[in-house]
């Protein structure tokens, strides 16, 4: 039971996390800033859970490999999150969880290919459906290729940043989790986004926050933690085939609801069949 309370709270924190990008794009707010709070907000909390928990990181545990691992994860999720707030304005929020939710072909792939956790058929079917639902969920499609950068590309980076993200926790659970705990992992995976913000936070002097860009970034960082963190918790209990298929199936679901009954997103047929192709996916994956 603990197993499917963590997926569920790892599921609405996620969906949370949408809504509140989305209106942070919507009042005109700079994002970057937002996410540079969220990020020490996360920061902050997670090195106090650890310490809080007498896990605190000691130079007996620390492993180069995995001060890597979380120092590049870093970088990632700060461009991800940021691509990600500019998609659910510009696609809707249905459609961006989507884009990112069957990213966890990725790490599917990544347990297959390095942890040789082999596929049987009926997944690989689903492998199959991903890259179908992918294209289904991009907006013009036409003008995807001719055109240097449009909303299809958003969803295209969101796809392969957030398959990033949720391999590297895939990594951290099977190769450092006696060595760091998980707290501590977070914590300078948030701490190394932050940075990368404030770098480029300097380089174009944007030091002038707002109450809002600080109240929002506080707001997102909580969950941002926590989403992770629960996520690991899950998959520390559980199949993880079993974890990433229903945390990512309530989130699609959750996304698609919010975006049409608050935010009012009109989705496309194709859209629409995407959506439910991700889900038909996500299901054969498990």
């Amino acid at each position: 039971m603990p197993g499917w309370i963590y997926i569920v709270l790892s599921s609405a924190c996620s969906v949370l996390i949408a809504h509140l990008l989305k209106t942070v794009e919507f009042r005109k707010i700079n994002t970057l800033r937002v996410l540079t709070v969220n990020y020490i907000t996360a920061t902050a909390i997670a090195f106090y859970s650890a310490y809080d928990s007498f896990e605190v990181m000691s130079p007996g545990k620390i492993s180069a490999g995995s001060i890597g691992l979380a120092l590049i994860v870093g970088i990632f999720f700060i461009t991800n999150f940021f691509i990600y707030s500019k998609s659910v304005y510009r696609n809707g929020v249905g459609v961006s969880i989507s884009a990112m939710r069957i990213s966890l072909i990725i790490p599917v792939l990544l347990s297959t290919v390095w942890y040789l956790e082999l596929l049987d058929f009926r997944q690989w079917s689903g492998v199959f459906l991903v890259f179908i639902a992918l294209f289904l969920l991009l907006p013009h499609k036409r003008s995807f290729l001719k055109k240097p950068f449009n909303a299809s590309w958003l969803l295209l980076l969101l796809f392969l940043c957030t398959g990033f993200g949720d391999a590297s926790l895939k990594i951290f659970e099977s190769e450092f989790k006696n060595i760091m705990a998980k707290e501590t992992f977070m914590g300078m995976v948030f701490l190394a986004a932050m940075i990368s913000g404030f770098v480029v936070i300097s380089i174009k002097k944007m030091w002038n926050f707002s109450g809002q860009e600080i109240f929002f970034g506080i707001v997102i960082g909580i969950p941002n933690l926590y989403s992770s963190i629960f996520l690991i918790d899950a998959l520390l209990v559980m199949n993880g085939a079993v974890v990433y298929t229903v945390v990512n199936i309530l989130t699609v679901l959750g996304g698609t609801v919010l975006g049409l009954l608050r935010w009012g997103d009109v989705l496309t047929k194709a859209q629409w069949t995407g959506i439910f192709v991700t889900l038909l996916a996500i299901i054969l994956l498990l």
